[in-house]
C-alpha cells in the first residue's frame, strides 16, 4: 500500500515494496509553476518514476499510485534552481541542496586537479553521477585562465598564468582532456592569448566563459564567441565616452602584474567611469551582446557588502560552520569594509549603478542569467541564489522573469534544458516544493518545504523551514 507523506510535519513514511505499476513519488493537489509561460497550473498531481517526471495531470483525474506521497495542497512546485557561478567543495554541497539549488556551474576552485582519479571536482562529479554522494549536478571549468601574473603558490591549482598564445592553447587542451565542461577566462589575459583560447576552445568543442579581459572589451569578446560574461567587470569602460582613456589606464594597471590591480581600477573607479556613460555606445554594445547570444551573469550579491548599510552585519554563523575550513575563512568578510572604494557612499553608488545597468540590459533584451559567486564573503552557498533573484527583481525583472532565468534560461546556457530547468513530463525530477506563489513575490522561493533531487526526497533532517532570517544576505 502506498503511504502518505506529510511534509508540514517533515515526517518521512517508510513504504512497503512497490509494485511495478507504482510511481516512486507522488505530489498531489499542488500548484505547478510553469517557468516558460510565467503561469500557474493549479491542482496538479506529479508522478515521479526512475528519477524522472512520468506524469503531470489534474489532481481529480490522476489518483496517485506511488510508494511515497506528498500532500501539496496550497503549495507550489518550481524546478530545481541552477546557480551559474559558484566555487564549491564537498562541504558546500549540502547547503546548495538545502536551499533548492540542484545544479551548479563551478567556475574554478582550489580543489580541481586535472589528473584522473586525483580527487577534487572531477571526483565530486563522478560520485554525484554514481549516486554515492549527495550534491547538485556540477558543470566544471576546472581552471581559471588568466594573464601571466605571479601568484601565491596556494593559488596554483586555481589559476593558470598564461603568457603566450601557445600556452593558452595548451591550457585549453589540458582542461578538455581532463573532462572539463567549458573553459573559464579571466580579467588580465592579453588579446592575442584570449584569441588563441577562443579558437582552441571552439576546436575542442568547448564553450568559453568568464571575465571579459579589460584589454579585449565586451564587443570583441562577444564576437570571438564568449558564451557568458561575469560580474559586469569592466563594462563601464566599454560604454564610456572616454573609453580610450580607461582602456589605457587598465593596460597600465595590468602591467603592474599584481592580481588585484585591475580589480581595484574597474571597481574603485566605477562611479567615475559611469559618469562618462554614452547611451548610444551602450545601446550599440547591447545589440552586439544580443546578436552573439552572450549571457550576462551580474552576480549582484557578491558585489554588495551588507556592512555598507548595516555595519554590524555578518554571515549566519550556523551556515558558515557547515563549510570547510578554507571556505569558512573566505565567507567571513575581511575587516576592510571599503575594499577598492573611497567611501561607503562611493560603494553604494557603484551598487546602484550596476543594478541600473542590469535593468537597462534587461529592457534591451540582453539575456540575464542568475549566478552568485558562492563561496565568497557573505555569499553562502544556496541561500545566496534567493538573494540574487531578489536583487534582479529590484533591478527591473519581474518575479517570473527572475525565476525563469534561474531555471530554464540558465539550463539552456549550460545545454541541459532538454532534461532540466522546468517542471515537464520526461524531465529529470529536480524539484522544489515551496509554501507560496513566487510569481507574486520572488521571496516565496525561500519558503522551502521539500527538495527533490533525481526523484529522491532530499534528507529532511538537513532542511530548515524558515530561511528568511539568514544574516548572510
Amino acid at each position: 500500500m502506498p503511504r502518505r507523506l506529510n511534509l508540514s510535519l517533515i515526517a518521512l513514511a517508510m513504504a512497503s515494496p512497490a509494485s511495478a505499476q507504482q510511481a516512486d513519488l507522488a505530489i498531489t493537489n499542488v500548484n505547478v509553476v510553469n517557468v516558460e509561460t510565467g503561469t500557474i497550473e493549479a491542482d496538479r498531481t506529479i508522478l515521479v518514476s526512475d528519477g524522472k517526471i512520468s506524469r503531470i495531470a489534474p489532481a481529480d483525474t490522476a489518483p496517485p499510485d506511488a510508494v511515497e506521497t506528498i500532500e501539496g495542497a496550497g503549495k507550489f512546485v518550481i524546478p530545481g534552481l541552477i546557480d551559474m557561478h559558484v566555487h564549491m567543495d564537498r562541504g558546500s554541497l549540502p547547503l546548495f541542496l538545502r536551499f533548492g539549488v540542484t545544479t551548479v556551474r563551478d567556475m574554478g576552485t582550489h580543489f580541481a586537479p586535472l589528473e584522473p582519479d586525483s580527487g577534487g571536482q572531477l571526483a565530486i562529479r563522478k560520485e554525484i553521477a554514481a549516486g554515492t554522494l549527495e550534491g547538485p549536478e556540477p558543470i566544471l571549468a576546472l581552471r581559471i585562465l588568466d594573464g601571466d601574473i605571479p601568484r601565491n603558490p596556494r593559488w596554483s591549482m586555481h589559476f593558470a598564468s598564461i603568457g603566450t598564445p601557445q600556452e593558452g592553447r595548451e591550457l585549453v587542451n589540458q582542461v578538455a582532456d581532463a573532462g572539463g565542461d567549458f573553459v573559464k577566462v579571466y580579467t588580465d589575459l592579453d588579446p592575442d592569448v584570449f584569441d588563441a583560447i577562443a579558437e582552441e576552445s571552439k576546436r575542442r568543442g568547448l564553450r568559453f566563459a568568464g571575465h571579459v579581459p579589460g584589454q579585449v572589451g565586451y564587443a570583441a569578446a562577444a564576437e570571438a564567441g564568449l558564451h557568458t560574461a561575469e560580474h559586469l567587470r569592466g563594462i563601464f569602460i566599454d560604454v564610456s565616452s572616454e573609453e580610450e582613456r580607461w582602456r589605457a589606464e587598465f593596460a597600465r594597471e595590468a602591467a603592474k602584474l599584481e592580481p588585484i590591480a585591475t580589480y581595484n581600477l574597474t571597481n574603485g573607479k566605477l562611479t567615475e567611469m559611469a559618469a562618462t556613460r554614452d547611451p548610444a555606445k551602450e545601446a550599440a554594445l547591447f545589440e552586439v551582446l544580443k546578436a552573439n547570444d552572450v549571457g550576462m551573469v551580474p552576480t549582484l550579491v557578491v558585489l554588495n557588502d551588507p556592512r555598507w548599510q548595516f555595519p554590524s552585519a555578518m554571515p549566519d554563523p550556523a551556515l558558515v560552520e557547515e563549510l570547510s575550513p578554507i571556505y569558512q575563512r573566505i565567507t567571513t568578510p575581511p575587516e576592510d569594509v571599503l575594499g577598492p572604494y573611497s567611501s561607503v557612499e562611493d560603494a553604494l553608488d557603484a551598487t546602484r549603478l550596476r543594478s541600473e545597468m542590469v535593468g537597462r540590459m534587461h529592457d534591451a533584451g540582453v539575456t540575464i542569467l542568475v549566478g552568485t559567486d558562492a563561496t565568497n564573503p557573505f555569499v553562502i552557498p544556496g541561500i545566496s541564489m534567493h538573494t540574487e533573484m531578489g536583487m534582479l527583481v529590484r533591478a527591473g525583472m519581474t518575479p517570473a522573469e527572475a525565476l525563469r532565468a534561474a531555471t530554464l534560461v540558465n539550463a539552456r546556457f549550460i545545454d541541459v534544458a532538454d532534461r532540466l530547468g522546468s517542471v515537464d513530463e520526461g524531465k529529470e525530477a529536480d524539484l522544489v516544493l515551496i509554501g507560496a506563489n513566487p510569481l507574486e513575490d520572488i521571496a516565496a522561493t525561500r519558503q522551502i518545504e521539500a527538495v527533490i533531487v533525481d526523484g529522491k526526497l532530499h534528507s529532511p533532517d538537513s532542511m530548515k523551514q524558515d530561511i528568511d532570517g539568514n544574516g548572510g544576505d
